[in-house]
């Protein structure tokens, strides 16, 4: 598949004036439905998830080595052995330059492949895997940069953890407990790339409703969570 494939029959000026990655990129936080639109007629992916994956591999690198072994010290538990801690360091080490460039084009193909089994196989829709690539794609910024935000409250706390995520709405809850798995895994940027993927599938798919669409993500996505924290 090509970065620009060729322009719908139907809109061949409107797929003329895609914007360029940049503006595509503000585009998705400011005027998804337009940007939406435009990619629907002229899919366009393969920039995106490049830029994709270098920021989150910038993000990765950036995090302190203090910080990644305080998150290895926490999954290890009480007590572990040196050698346990050298092997889980190399492991995380390995994981912060690989993760990026593996889980992130994953991600969007799972994205991508959702909105083809919902819309197209149960209800009957016709969009191409490079339109869904392409919303995906894009709607992935809005959690990156995100990620990309809080690392400097992780660094400023020297909390590891810090997620810019539900569960700041009720602070001092249990942090064993599942309320605070719960919402702690809520991130508010994810709800907000959910919302957005809602609105490209509604100008993907001219049956489907913004908010439908919306809803129906977004409650995937919580049930997803609430399985994570009652049994992770």
């Amino acid at each position: 598949m090509t970065e620009e494939s060729s322009p719908d029959n139907g809109a061949p000026e409107q797929a003329a004036d895609l914007p360029s990655l940049p503006a595509r990129i503000a585009q998705v936080f400011f005027s998804p439905a337009a940007l939406f639109d435009k990619l629907k007629a002229k899919p366009a992916w393969m920039g995106a998830l490049l830029t994709l994956m270098v920021v989150s591999l910038l993000i990765n690198i950036i995090i302190p080595e203090e910080l990644i072994r305080q998150l290895v010290m926490e999954q290890l538990g009480d007590n572990p052995e040196p050698a346990q801690i050298d092997t889980a360091m190399r492991m995380a080490g390995i994981f912060r330059y690989i993760g990026p460039v593996v889980f992130t084009p994953i991600l969007a193909v799972i994205l991508a492949g959702l909105i083809l089994l919902i819309w197209n196989l149960i209800l009957g829709g016709e969009a191409s895997f490079a339109q869904t690539m392409s919303v995906s794609a894009h709607t992935l910024f809005i959690p990156t940069v995100g990620g990309l935000l809080t690392v400097p409250l992780m660094i400023a706390s020297g909390d590891a953890t810090v997620s810019l995520s539900l569960d700041l709405l009720l602070p001092g809850l249990d942090e064993e407990g599942f309320l605070y798995g719960f919402l702690h895994g809520l991130n508010l940027f994810s709800i907000w790339a959910a919302v957005v993927l809602g609105i490209g599938v509604s100008r993907l798919y001219p049956k489907a409703s913004a908010g439908s669409a919306a809803f129906a993500i977004l409650a995937l996505y919580v049930v997803f969570k609430a399985v994570a924290a009652a049994f992770f």
